[in-house]
């Protein structure tokens, strides 16, 4: 779930840059004590976290994809953002929560920041809520639901290849009758409700207005398993083997491939594997512009990190007669 962001300008205008550069320079305490004193200072928690927080990690994000910080650097600032969110949770006065909500990743997506800042805002809402943290595999969080009986499940999906991942939870809260609210960077209304979601929330804003309205008019849901496409559930599962077949393949093919650093060439292979897991989750939402954008990602990080778009050609040459072994439909999206 993505997070909303009012729109008057009620930060210092260098609150942003000058968080950053605490945590870059990995200044924790001063970092988290610059976020806690805009909420001592008269903001409230859901400003400091949508407009000083929700931008530091987004701009840092970037930064990473276009090639100016290292992963070090990035995980770097993501702790320091963790610990600031729970300053200021701690720090806050809100409201008794009342309808109990489940806070939960899709099983595969490890992106629990952007969860953890949608469970403060909940929160902030008058809401009770219960976060599982990242990657929540859907059997766990059936007995917990059977356990703890929510009012409602929200599911934050913010990688395409976590699509199945998404699906199998709300099988899981389906199964008890219980409703589930999808959102993430990865999903629309559309892939939402392919994936068998009962609503769709672009941001936090949209997703307590929702929830609101579930307080009085629980959606009635289907406890049937979701029917998801066989090709694409077998893409998915055989990922990892045909990525490193392929892996194998162009690496027999590019000599400069073999002399790359032991890191790039695994970063090589692990792309591999992620193309194939975004061609199943284009076909599970019946959705070709989800691998458009992961091939548009995959090649502006290349680019940015100095590795030739050849290799990603190549790699997808590989990679064709083996999908089509599975899926002819996604080889077709991966000549395109």
């Amino acid at each position: 779930m993505s997070v909303a962001r009012p729109t008057a300008d009620t930060l210092p205008r260098d609150a942003i840059d000058t968080y950053l550069q605490l945590a870059l320079r990995g200044d924790q305490r001063r970092a988290v004590r610059s976020a806690v004193d805009l909420l001592l200072n008269g903001l409230s928690a859901s400003v400091v976290i949508t407009e000083l927080l929700a931008p530091a990690q987004h701009e840092v994000g970037e930064r990473w994809h276009r090639g100016e910080l290292s992963s070090a650097e990035e995980h770097l600032v993501t702790g320091v953002s963790q610990a600031s969110l729970e300053a200021v949770g701690a720090a806050s006065s809100r409201p008794r929560g009342t309808g109990l909500v489940l806070v939960a990743c899709a099983e595969g997506d490890w992106h629990a920041l952007a969860a953890h800042m949608f469970a403060e805002l909940l929160c902030e809402a008058g809401w009770q809520v219960l976060r599982l943290g990242p990657s929540s595999p859907a059997e766990d969080v059936s007995a917990f639901i059977e356990r703890r009986r929510p009012q409602a499940v929200t599911v934050t999906c913010n990688l395409a290849a976590s699509y199945l991942g998404t699906a199998r939870l709300v099988d899981a809260a389906h199964a008890h009758g219980v409703p589930v609210l999808a959102g993430g960077r990865a999903l629309d209304l559309h892939r939402a409700t392919h994936l068998g979601a009962d609503g769709w929330a672009r941001d936090s804003s949209s997703a307590v207005h929702v929830l609101d309205q579930w307080r009085t008019r629980t959606p009635t849901v289907d406890p049937r398993p979701l029917p998801l496409d066989d090709a694409a559930l077998e893409l998915d599962a055989h990922a990892v083997e045909i990525g490193w077949r392929a892996f194998e393949q162009l690496e027999a093919r590019l000599l400069t491939l073999a002399v790359h650093d032991r890191r790039r060439r695994e970063r090589t292979r692990e792309h591999l594997v992620q193309t194939v897991r975004f061609l199943a989750a284009a076909r599970l939402v019946d959705e070709p512009e989800v691998f458009a954008d992961f091939r548009r990602w995959l090649r502006e990080l290349y680019a940015a990190r100095g590795v030739s778009e050849h290799v990603l050609d190549v790699g997808a040459r590989q990679l064709r007669p083996l999908v089509t072994e599975v899926d002819e439909a996604a080889a077709e999206l991966l000549a395109a």
